[in-house]
């Protein structure tokens, strides 16, 4: 009976045996397993990477190619600027002519001149207060963005006239544009 007892003691022990090489195995193979699943993904990733970059450069090509036409446009846009010999008086008398028709009075106007560097053009930033009503100062700023002379409106400060300055609604807004001028 005492052979008997060894025997299952054996038994046992090399079944725990086998039992143990199985989970090592299983670790071990989930192991090697693993590390590949990991350079899958990588590789994916740099492949979409590589998409990415290939698409960058592709429109960066395509940029490029389109930069004489794109020149050529600026050129065709600064030849339709007045001359800079003339646009004060332009400017002075369309805002002038605006603010009549729209039945607004135009105030404080100044004007602040800087070079653009290497285009030949002049950037003249005008500063106006303008009083009116509502209506008024509407058809000005609508005059002004349909004109053939571009303007570019930066800010608009809008205010209600004060106690005992005039009749009740009318506004006074401080305008702050710029436009261009061709170097004669």
């Amino acid at each position: 009976m005492r052979d008997f007892q060894l025997k299952k003691q054996l038994i046992v022990a090399g079944l725990a045996i086998l039992l143990l090489a199985d989970a090592a195995f299983i670790y071990f193979n989930s192991k090697l397993a693993s590390p590949q699943e990991n350079q899958q993904q990588f590789l994916a990733a740099q492949s979409r990477q590589l998409a990415l970059v290939k698409a960058d450069v592709q429109r960066a090509s395509e940029i490029r190619g389109k930069i004489p036409e794109v020149l050529k446009g600026f050129d065709k846009f600064e030849s339709t600027l007045l001359p800079a010999s003339k646009g004060y008086s332009v400017i002075l008398e369309e805002m002038d002519q605006y603010a009549h028709d729209s039945h607004l009075i135009v105030e404080d106007v100044k004007y602040h001149e800087k070079d653009v560097k290497d285009r030949g053009l002049t950037e003249l930033a005008v500063e106006s207060s303008v009083t009116g009503d509502y209506t008024g100062i509407v058809n000005f700023l609508n005059r002004l963005q349909r004109s053939k002379n571009n303007y570019i409106v930066d800010s608009l400060s809008v205010g209600s006239q004060g106690s005992g300055q005039g009749p009740a609604g009318v506004l006074r807004v401080s305008l702050h544009m710029r436009t261009y001028f061709r170097k004669a």
